[in-house]
Protein backbone atom coordinates (compact mmCIF):
# COMPACT_ATOMS: atom_id res chain seq x y z
CA UNK A 1 0.00 0.00 0.00
CA UNK A 2 1.51 3.27 -0.68
CA UNK A 3 1.91 5.70 1.74
CA UNK A 4 0.96 9.29 0.50
CA UNK A 5 3.35 10.90 3.28
CA UNK A 6 5.83 9.18 1.63
CA UNK A 7 6.33 12.62 -0.57
CA UNK A 8 9.72 13.88 -0.20
CA UNK A 9 13.33 12.54 -0.81
CA UNK A 10 15.75 11.71 2.14
CA UNK A 11 17.85 15.20 1.28
CA UNK A 12 14.62 17.17 1.12
CA UNK A 13 14.03 15.48 4.36
CA UNK A 14 17.66 15.90 5.83
CA UNK A 15 17.07 19.77 4.84
CA UNK A 16 13.65 19.95 6.74
CA UNK A 17 15.27 18.44 9.71
CA UNK A 18 17.21 21.60 10.18
CA UNK A 19 20.59 19.65 8.18
CA UNK A 20 20.54 17.63 11.19
CA UNK A 21 21.77 14.37 11.77
CA UNK A 22 21.28 11.28 12.29
CA UNK A 23 17.39 10.85 11.57
CA UNK A 24 15.39 7.58 10.82
CA UNK A 25 13.72 7.21 7.34
CA UNK A 26 11.47 4.70 6.01
CA UNK A 27 10.45 4.10 2.26
CA UNK A 28 6.11 3.85 1.12
CA UNK A 29 7.29 0.20 0.20
CA UNK A 30 9.07 -0.96 3.63
CA UNK A 31 7.05 -2.94 6.20
CA UNK A 32 6.80 -1.41 9.98
CA UNK A 33 9.43 -3.28 11.12
CA UNK A 34 12.11 -1.92 8.67
CA UNK A 35 14.12 1.43 8.69
CA UNK A 36 17.00 3.35 7.86
CA UNK A 37 19.06 5.88 10.23
CA UNK A 38 20.15 8.04 8.16
CA UNK A 39 24.06 9.49 9.63
CA UNK A 40 26.02 10.83 6.58
CA UNK A 41 24.82 13.30 3.65
CA UNK A 42 26.76 14.38 0.64
CA UNK A 43 25.05 16.52 -1.69
CA UNK A 44 25.71 16.87 -5.61
CA UNK A 45 23.32 18.67 -7.26
CA UNK A 46 20.33 19.92 -5.55
CA UNK A 47 17.91 18.17 -4.30
CA UNK A 48 20.07 14.82 -5.03
CA UNK A 49 23.29 13.13 -3.59
CA UNK A 50 24.64 10.29 -1.16
CA UNK A 51 23.42 9.03 2.15
CA UNK A 52 25.04 6.93 4.01
CA UNK A 53 23.41 5.01 7.35
CA UNK A 54 22.56 1.85 9.02
CA UNK A 55 19.70 -0.30 7.88
CA UNK A 56 17.59 -1.38 11.23
CA UNK A 57 15.07 -4.50 10.82
CA UNK A 58 13.39 -5.69 13.55
CA UNK A 59 15.12 -2.88 15.96
CA UNK A 60 18.58 -4.57 15.49
CA UNK A 61 20.85 -1.84 13.26
CA UNK A 62 23.00 -3.24 10.38
CA UNK A 63 26.41 -2.10 9.13
CA UNK A 64 26.66 1.56 7.59
CA UNK A 65 25.91 1.35 4.08
CA UNK A 66 25.11 3.65 1.07
CA UNK A 67 21.32 4.26 1.00
CA UNK A 68 19.54 3.16 -2.52
CA UNK A 69 17.25 5.31 -3.93
CA UNK A 70 17.61 8.06 -1.60
CA UNK A 71 17.01 10.43 -4.60
CA UNK A 72 13.60 8.71 -4.78
CA UNK A 73 10.09 10.88 -3.42
CA UNK A 74 8.90 8.05 -1.80
CA UNK A 75 10.50 8.67 2.21
CA UNK A 76 9.43 9.76 5.36
CA UNK A 77 10.84 10.79 8.37
CA UNK A 78 9.84 8.53 11.76
CA UNK A 79 10.69 8.54 15.20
Amino acid sequence: MIDPECDKNVFQLWKEQGEKLPFKVIRWTWSANRAFVVERIEIGNWPYGNAWGRPILNGVAGPQEKLSCAGSYQWKVVD
